[in-house]
């Protein structure tokens, strides 16, 4: 649980720490851009206000005998100008530092976090909060129009919601998943990444979806497996296309509802294209049949539980966290070889109407060794933002022309110039 002097990480954090390097910073990237140029001094403010609300971004990670562990710092965050590529370290070591930073660039608000801190749907409530209170006195308006979650208590905030979902007894084995296919290729110099975003009508994309019986997640999910099968060759078919979905566990646990920390599960979506045929309509049904077996409550239970019974071993407590940091670094490479790319979605997105129309757009992505997918909707307007370490744009073209291809208005927004 919080406490004013030390916590432990969550369930889902404790794999973060010791798998950080530059190339995979587990650092994400929340994003508003509105429809005028951002005040520095009122969005230094509006941070303010939303720390006081969320004081587990005060948190610094420390390392422990047995452990990682958070503990309070009095380091003040600074709001910045844009400074450095997207979704930098954040988490070093070897120095005390917090682990978000609060930029901006033109019309355009962000924050960055590191994974151990939160995950995207957690990091989502204490970044709504500070756009909140930035319109809040942007605009000057009653402090009558509220957030839907600001009344959630700073111990229902900071609280780890996996404590609550940890039963003793018989633990099932999970199937290992098996090797995926890998995409390879030549990555960008210092370890940065490419970004291509795509925005369209969240409503034209939904109608494209059920034209299919599929849902937004399921159709794009499939044409992601379909984009990588387009630059794979014979006997790479050998091996299935899996996507690894973060999933939202507050959808599905009422008791996690509040958390600002992580609270998340993995699934993999996975076709081989051998055995399952080639055309987009095998591959989205079986995307579809995937979705639906892995998202049961009873299933996600499972695999849950599986993770708090590792955690919570006596055998797994007593080892010094000196021993436990290689096998993490290895159980984190054995997950890696069922993973071909990512996808994310973050969902709708609301806001306060009186402040509807003061905002363009949400926008996320998330750092990766491998290409990843994420997408988050406002009122009408969608953005699919599609990230990679790799210089070859083959994926993104063949993913983003086949939106084009169904009649989909895009707007092209990406870091990487023109080609």
């Amino acid at each position: 649980m919080y406490s004013s002097k030390w916590s432990r990480l969550d369930n889902a954090a404790k794999i973060f720490p010791p798998n950080t390097t530059k190339d995979d910073t587990k650092v994400f990237r929340l994003s508003c851009e509105l429809y005028e140029a951002v005040d520095p001094g009122i969005l230094a403010s509006a941070l303010g206000a939303a720390l006081d609300r969320f004081p587990l971004y005060r948190f610094i990670i420390r390392r422990g005998f047995f452990w990682y562990y958070f503990t309070p710092s009095d380091l003040q965050p600074l709001v910045r100008e844009e400074y450095k590529v997207p979704c930098a370290p954040l988490y070093d070591v070897n120095r005390k530092n917090l682990l978000f930073e609060v930029t901006y660039w033109k019309m355009r608000i962000n924050l960055e976090a590191y994974h151990a801190l939160s995950d995207g749907a957690g990091a989502l409530q204490f970044f709504k909060t500070i756009v909140y209170h930035y319109l809040l006195e942007r605009h000057g308006m009653d402090e009558t129009v509220r957030l839907d979650s600001s009344d959630a208590s700073d111990e229902q905030k900071g609280g780890d919601p996996f404590d609550r979902f940890y039963s003793k007894g018989r633990v099932p084995t999970m199937p290992r998943a098996p090797r995926a296919y890998r995409v390879r290729g030549a990555r960008f110099p210092e370890s940065r990444v490419g970004i291509i975003e795509g925005r369209l009508s969240t409503g034209a994309l939904i109608g494209k979806a059920r034209s299919c019986q599929a849902t937004i997640s399921e159709f794009l999910t499939a044409l992601l497996i379909s984009a990588i099968h387009e630059g794979m060759t014979s006997r790479d078919e050998e091996r299935p296309v899996s996507i690894t979905v973060p999933v939202d566990l507050r959808k599905y646990f009422g008791g996690g509802s509040a958390a600002a920390r992580n609270f998340f599960g993995l699934i993999n979506v996975s076709h081989n294209f051998r055995l399952q045929g080639g055309s987009f309509r095998e591959v989205l049904e079986e995307v579809k049949r995937s979705y639906k077996s892995q998202l049961r409550p009873e299933k996600l239970y499972e695999r849950l539980n599986l993770l708090l019974a590792f955690e919570h071993a006596l055998y797994i407590k007593m080892v010094p966290l000196a021993i436990k940091v290689p096998a993490l670094k290895t159980a984190a490479r054995t997950a890696d070889r069922g993973n071909s790319a990512s996808f994310s979605n973050m969902g709708k997105i609301s806001m306060p109407p009186a402040m509807v129309p003061h905002i363009r757009l949400f926008g996320v992505f998330y750092g990766a060794k491998g290409p990843h997918v994420c997408l988050c909707s406002f009122e009408d307007n969608l953005a699919i933002s599609f990230l990679s370490p790799f210089v070859s744009r083959d994926i993104q073209r063949a993913f983003f022309r086949s939106l084009s291809a169904l009649g989909l208005d895009i707007e092209i927004v990406s870091n990487l110039g023109e080609g």
